[in-house]
């Protein structure tokens, strides 16, 4: 039976006062500790407060809604998956104004297991008003046969007229999957101009050195080094990840 998140949550902040809404997280059990680590990491560098959440065994769209039902209709919510971060601090502030203005902001993505033709807003971050999930009639977000988790947001919207901001995949290390008709992105993929970083299938512990060298980046205030991740990535693919022989706990 799926387990609502744990109460040990923990909320990274760099100032007592911090004016912005929280980004949450969720993880399962399998994902590797260092993966979180360097996660907070870059959310306490670019001073943006950060919940990371267990929630093992439970279905992403189950735990988007209840993060969803603790906040006031005017809030602002924020989720960004566990191997997800914003590579600029103003990456975040603009997805935060899109939001206050009443747009869905998310990440574009597409399901390809999935019967829909439409990119739409991925909760890998996405950031929306409460009333907005409310206006459009609190929809379940778990995935089903027609939407993956939290994709009904996007269709809704589109019927509604509602603004969607969907930064675009601009470049990927490995490329795996179709973005429909509009390109391709896969395991690291960049988003926007250089404002979103997502690794996608953190589970398998070798893919982690290139979050890694993504992050140490970001907190050490380099330039992105494509060249080192390529590198990285043609090892990979050289050299495919072993299986996962270990779950961490925290």
């Amino acid at each position: 039976m799926a387990r609502t998140a744990t109460a040990h949550a923990l909320v990274l902040r760099s100032r007592p006062m911090h004016p912005l809404p929280v980004i949450h997280t969720m993880y399962w059990d399998n994902i590797p500790a260092d993966i979180l680590e360097q996660q907070r990491a870059v959310f306490a560098h670019l001073d943006l407060p950060l919940q990371q959440e267990r929630a093992h065994q439970q279905p992403h769209g189950r735990w988007m809604t209840e993060v969803l039902e603790r906040h006031s209709s005017d809030d602002v919510v924020i989720f960004c998956d566990i191997d997800a971060f914003p590579l600029h601090r103003q990456a975040c502030l603009g997805a935060i104004a899109q939001a206050q203005a009443g747009a869905l902001f998310g990440l574009a993505q597409f399901s390809n297991h999935k019967p829909g033709t439409q990119v739409y807003a991925g909760p890998m971050f996405m950031a929306l008003r409460k009333g907005l999930w409310e206006a459009l009639g609190k929809p379940d977000l778990q995935t089903s046969k027609q939407h993956d988790a939290a994709e009904v947001l996007s269709a809704l919207a589109r019927e509604r007229g509602i603004a969607l901001a969907m930064p675009a995949p601009t470049a990927t290390l490995i490329p795996k999957w179709a973005l429909g008709h509009e390109g391709v992105f896969g395991i690291g993929t960049f988003y926007g101009q250089r404002d979103f970083f997502h690794l996608f299938e953190s589970r398998k512990p070798a893919y982690g050195a290139l979050l890694a060298a993504v992050a140490a980046d970001v907190t050490q205030d380099r330039p992105l080094n494509f060249a080192h991740y390529l590198a990285l990535a043609q090892r990979l693919g050289d050299d495919p990840p072993a299986p996962r022989r270990r779950w961490w706990r925290l």
